[in-house]
């Protein structure tokens, strides 16, 4: 049954546009998210702040406060504290779009441990 729930997670990285992850990389590397995570195939994202970022496929939680799917994910990215008001994660300002393509980068690259 663990493996049914985590399918989905783990094909989200399958079919990735490398337009997209090119992009995920560029909007990666303008708001500083390696200054406080380490984040896999990401250059200079190895930041000790934050948590790493390096299974993010296989986590249970994002945050630690609710459950790890896309939206979630996409919806942490895009407002922190939303999500978490005590957040420590600052709002970047991204768009929905954006922190889409962040968290489906993250995905595809953090499927390891």
């Amino acid at each position: 049954m663990k493996v049914l729930l985590l399918l989905p997670l783990a094909l989200i990285g399958c079919d990735s546009d490398p337009a997209d992850q090119d992009a995920a990389r560029a909007l990666i590397d303008a708001n500083g998210c390696g200054t406080c995570h380490r984040i896999p195939e990401t250059e200079g994202a190895d930041g000790l702040t934050g948590p790493p970022l390096t299974a993010m496929s296989r986590q249970v939680y994002v945050a630690g406060v609710v459950p790890n799917t896309p939206d979630m994910l996409t919806a942490f990215i895009a407002d922190p504290q939303a999500i978490d008001p005590r957040s420590a994660m600052p709002d970047l300002g991204l768009s929905l779009e954006e922190a889409r393509l962040i968290g489906e980068y993250l995905y595809a690259v953090g499927g390891g441990s």
